[in-house]
């Protein structure tokens, strides 16, 4: 008779567990319609559907009064996508989850990874994500997206001020694109036709180079070496006729660097540059900045004594 008795508790006792609601899952059909306005946002097939009628958006906003409804959401979206000559969630480990809190309120929170590229100058730029979505009864009555907003502020603050630059600093803005053109593209010629025949360029206060040819030796020495070396410039000032240029060069060495065999290593290294350019924006002067050791660091070998 226990027997009965203790095995009849135990049928209760997980019938209740089987009926008790899932108070956390990461799979569920409100996760779907996220996964689907995700989609859509990719897609720019925006789609109010999974919004109430009442259903409130709030976008890096603290006050419960700063909120749009679906239609201004949408028209939010288009807006900003105006700026952009691509832009998505990417597939980089996105991350959801449904909720249930103690109040019975039905919530999903979404971790995602934003990229998007400026149609100005082609900059691109990454933000981390974090949307929320309330469920009633299938439909999202609230939505809240968090995010850090200040690179995207800061590339477009650098449009407007490329946007406004003089004649003469957009003759030097285009010789700076060239010159990294050139770099990348291994282009001596496109080089060339940007400097003065005698350009100069220190490397750390020493002198490498006196005239366009040094310079295009230089060239040679880490495309021999690094055959994809690429340089890219993360920030330039310019006032009047010089520039300050923080950049970064990567490469992998699978040729032979300043007497030392090939290590098929990867390297990345950032670096300061001071230019000065001529009246027909033509540059003139390179005194460049950066840290050596890192390099001979990443590829494993010695740096020469002298």
């Amino acid at each position: 008779m226990k027997k009965f008795i203790l095995l009849g508790l135990v049928i209760v006792l997980f019938t209740a567990c089987e009926n008790q609601e899932k108070r956390y899952t990461q799979q569920s059909k409100e996760i779907d319609i996220v996964k689907t306005a995700i989609k859509n946002y990719n897609d720019k097939a925006y789609d109010t559907s999974i919004y109430a009628d009442t259903a409130k958006t709030f976008f890096n906003s603290s006050s419960k009064d700063k909120f749009m409804s679906p239609d201004e959401t949408v028209a939010y979206h288009k807006a900003n996508d105006e700026l952009y000559s691509s832009r998505s969630f990417t597939d980089n480990d996105p991350e959801y989850e449904m909720v249930v809190t103690d109040d019975g309120e039905t919530w999903v929170n979404c971790w995602l990874e934003w990229k998007g590229t400026l149609a100005a100058n082609n900059q691109e730029v990454t933000v981390p994500i974090h949307l929320t979505y309330q469920f009633v009864d299938g439909k999202v009555v609230r939505e809240v997206g968090m995010w850090d907003p200040s690179q995207v502020l800061l590339a477009l603050q650098e449009v407007e001020r490329s946007n406004n630059m003089s004649a003469d600093e957009k003759a030097i803005k285009t010789t700076i694109d060239n010159i990294t053109k050139a770099w990348n593209s291994n282009d001596k010629n496109l080089m060339y036709a940007n400097m003065v025949n005698n350009v100069k360029r220190t490397a750390n206060g020493a002198i490498i180079a006196k005239k366009q040819s040094d310079y295009g030796d230089f060239m040679d020495v880490y495309h021999s070496a690094f055959p994809d070396f690429k340089v890219k410039i993360d920030k330039s000032t310019i006032f009047g006729n010089t520039a300050y240029i923080y950049w970064t060069c990567t490469g992998t060495n699978t040729g032979n660097f300043m007497e030392n065999e090939p290590t098929n290593k990867k390297i990345e290294t950032h670096g300061f540059s001071v230019w000065t350019f001529d009246p027909e924006g033509k540059c003139v002067q390179e005194d460049a900045f950066y840290d050596n050791l890192v390099v001979f660091n990443q590829l494993g070998i010695t740096p020469p004594t002298q």
